[in-house]
């Protein structure tokens, strides 16, 4: 609650002058030392007695303590760590508190129990009584019934139950009494789930001696009234299997379409960068004199010999098979339009069209044509270089970003550790 009064005085201050911000700043101050301090005085609790000597509160008894505080010795000054034991009882007040601890024992250690006479489950032998700065030990006569922890180790318990004598050693400084007082302890009260379990166990138990000399142990069928049906418990680690084996299927199939979008991007790409210069070199072989169709081959016979060295080009490798096609017979200006369609990008559709209709209506005007498609895709390609420098610009900031931190922190590490020393 304090805190958020705190926000909202802050939130309240933030436009106001500065002379206001700062007065709150002064009064918050004041606050926080004198919290502080009041605090401080608690925790020490020193103060003067008659005499002018500096006395310190003790706790009450068995409650000792350890107090920080600050001493002045000549010149030295210095926090020293001082112990301080609780108060102990005058002799009157010793047996009040002995007769006080032995009338509460019997109810501190029932631990859910109603009663010491009906102890069904585990009780709780405690070590020392709560407040009083007393410690306790205990003895008994059945350490078979009940063990020094106070758990039921008997298996079997008649209906009345077995009385168990408790002797509680209480001890203060040197002084000790000793209390006595007996439990009963009684058969577990089992639950239907419980009692059916315990059926089915004392049946499997039967039938595992009955047929110890068999090569197979015979499962009871029934047992507590309840016929039983026995089934292999499923390993779990099978289900966690399976989980994993479905995350990585599913993780696989998401890498491999994201693979297939990075090669299909890099293609587009990659076709992009190698149009200018396909259009250049077509334009030149049609300068040059040669057929749309002997240019056309040309150029796929000039890559196939610069493959042996260097990797696959889309653009490329579609010219190839469009030049297969016209070699089995399929007609010419069906396979520019078919590449162009297979390579997907607008400049090589407008490119195969641009040659299927330069077959049918005739070459006239295709060199002026090729020209000013290459001087577009010229301006198209150093468009795509500026785009790929600023991508690159920005794939740089994360590795910058990443040297900037650990130059940080080669310089403030150092610097802070001199500080504290």
């Amino acid at each position: 609650m304090m805190r958020k009064r705190l926000k909202r005085i802050c939130q309240a201050a933030r436009d106001r002058p500065v002379y206001i911000k700062a007065g709150i700043a002064a009064v918050l101050s004041l606050l926080c030392f004198g919290v502080l301090c009041l605090r401080d005085g608690s925790q020490t609790d020193l103060a003067k007695n008659e005499a002018g000597q500096t006395v310190i509160e003790r706790g009450g008894a068995g409650e000792d303590t350890v107090r920080e505080l600050h001493v002045k010795a000549g010149e030295m000054e210095e926090e020293v760590e001082i112990r301080i034991s609780g108060q102990t009882y005058s002799e009157e007040e010793l047996k009040d508190v002995f007769a006080r601890a032995e009338e509460s024992l019997p109810d501190l250690i029932l631990n859910g129990n109603s009663s010491t006479d009906e102890v069904r489950t585990a009780l709780c032998l405690i070590t020392e009584v709560p407040g009083t700065g007393l410690r306790v030990s205990w003895e008994m006569d059945r350490y078979d019934v009940i063990d020094l922890q106070g758990n039921i180790i008997a298996e079997e318990l008649p209906a009345e139950g077995i009385v168990v004598h408790l002797k509680a050693i209480l001890t203060y400084e040197g002084s000790q009494q000793t209390c006595e007082f007996g439990v009963r302890v009684l058969p577990p009260v089992y639950g239907e789930k419980e009692r059916l379990l315990r059926a089915i166990r004392e049946e499997a138990g039967k039938a595992d001696e009955e047929t110890r000399d068999e090569e197979y142990m015979i499962l009871p069928d029934r047992a507590g009234g309840e016929k039983l049906q026995w089934t292999k418990e499923a390993d779990p680690r099978a289900f966690g299997i399976l989980v994993l084996g479905l995350g990585a299927s599913g993780m696989l199939i998401v890498s491999d379409r994201q693979k297939r979008k990075e090669k299909e991007k890099q293609d587009l790409r990659q076709m992009q960068i190698d149009y200018p210069g396909i259009i250049n070199k077509f334009n030149l072989y049609i300068r040059a004199g040669m057929t749309v169709r002997k240019a056309w081959f040309r150029i796929v016979e000039d890559y196939q010999a610069a493959k042996e060295t260097g990797r696959c080009r889309k653009a490329y490798d579609e010219m190839t098979a469009a030049m297969y096609q016209i070699r089995g017979g399929l007609p010419e200006g069906e396979c520019y339009e078919s590449f162009g369609v297979r390579c997907g990008e607008p400049a090589y559709r407008r490119f195969g069209m641009m040659l299927s209709q330069n077959l049918r209506k005739g070459a006239a005007g295709l060199t002026d044509i090729l020209e000013r498609e290459a001087s577009e895709a010229f301006e198209d390609r150093k468009k795509l270089a500026k785009k790929l420098g600023e991508e690159a610009g920005t794939k740089l900031m994360i590795p910058m970003f990443m040297m900037l931190i650990i130059v940080l922190i080669i310089v403030v590490v150092p610097a802070f550790f001199s500080i504290q020393i």
